[in-house]
């Protein structure tokens, strides 16, 4: 993961577990990340983007895909806020509690992370775990109509990290670019 993916991701979850993602709170992350990056380069898995300029298309078609996920990610997260809500407020709410097995295309350690946190931000779902050899979500799930609806969803939120899966185009470093 590039320094500047792992600065931003910091400051987005330095936001949500302040329970206000404000512009405020997105600085102080972005400072703290910058300053956690600093410190342990190593530690935290960062690397330094290669020498040359990245293809500025695909730059931009990665940032769409970042705000994209962020828009469907916030538009998710109210529906699931609702439909928990009026679980709560029926008299004899039908539940439908269950763990179900989602096989995974995501590969990178950082966008399974973000699938499993992001799973578990939104209620009704929470990531239970993961198979050894991280191709198994374990996720437990409450208010779906089956375990095939709960696999779907976490699904649909796997599609959108995907799409940030594909690196950059980088000149190879070492020569001229």
């Amino acid at each position: 993961m590039s320094r500047l993916t792992l600065v931003c991701l910091l400051a987005v979850v330095w936001a949500l577990l302040l329970g206000e993602p404000g512009v405020r709170n997105l600085v102080v992350g972005l400072g703290l990340g910058v300053l956690i990056v600093r410190l342990f380069p190593r530690a935290v898995g960062a690397r330094a983007a290669p020498r040359g300029a990245p293809d500025l298309r695909a730059t931009l078609r990665r940032g769409a895909g970042w705000l994209a996920f962020l828009g469907f990610f916030l538009r998710e997260l109210t529906v699931a806020n609702v439909q928990v809500a009026l679980l709560a407020l029926r008299p004899r709410p039908r539940l439908n509690p269950m763990i179900v097995e989602v096989p995974l295309r995501l590969r990178g350690e950082g966008l399974l992370t973000l699938l499993s946190a992001s799973i578990t931000l939104m209620p009704g779902t929470v990531t239970v775990g993961l198979s050894r050899d991280r191709h198994t979500l374990y996720a437990h799930a409450i208010g779906t109509a089956d375990a095939e609806a709960a696999r779907a969803s976490i699904v649909r939120v796997e599609g959108y990290l995907l799409a940030l899966d594909t690196p950059l185009p980088f000149p190879p470093t070492g020569g001229p670019a």
